[in-house]
């Protein structure tokens, strides 16, 4: 009996340490991939960006596990990066200063373009504590119309930041 008292509260310990943890993103990576940036929608669709073995290639997917609508490129090879165009912008010095960090990945596809965003911003909470508010999505533009497709931050698995660490994608200083 004794035994089990400390296994019980070490799994009862665990159970409300994750209890309240919210979901995160089941990323659209397949096997020998590894996942940059993936976030759920507002709607319940999963948002992938991919690196293939080694820096192979990078790929973004848009569906669900069971379902993904939009394979970007459909050719899997060393000329994906690209086909995108990486921006990031920095302004340091917290929420006193409006802080922020955003990084945006755009491509087209189809006629259609598309933005993927991550943006940290630092502000005050009404206690004014210091805090940082993130929020992700994808703004599609298609024939002249943009469609905002927000995502819920709590989801977020890594960073959009990430794919500039392979040095393969196309830099856009000016790009917004």
């Amino acid at each position: 009996m004794v035994r089990l008292v400390p296994a019980f509260v070490l799994a009862s310990s665990c159970l409300l340490l994750t209890a309240g943890a919210p979901p995160k993103a089941v990323p659209l990576c397949q096997a020998g991939e590894t996942t940059l940036f993936a976030f759920q929608t507002k709607g319940g669709k999963t948002a992938s960006l991919c690196r293939g073995p080694k820096g192979s290639y990078l790929v973004y997917r848009f569906g669900t596990p069971g379902k993904v609508e939009l394979q970007y490129p459909a050719a899997l090879n060393a000329s994906s990066w690209q086909k995108f165009t990486y921006w990031s912008y920095t302004r340091g010095g917290g929420a006193a200063n409006a802080g922020r960090e955003t990084s945006q990945l755009k491509f087209e596809n189809a006629g259609v373009e598309y933005t993927l965003s991550d943006e940290t911003i630092a502000g005050y909470d009404k206690n004014r504590e210091e805090v940082y508010r993130r929020e992700v999505g994808i703004d599609v533009l298609v024939k002249g119309k943009n469609i905002l497709v927000k995502g819920s931050p709590n989801t977020v698995v890594g960073g959009l930041y990430k794919v500039r660490d392979d040095n393969k994608v196309k830099i856009d200083e000016d790009m917004q």
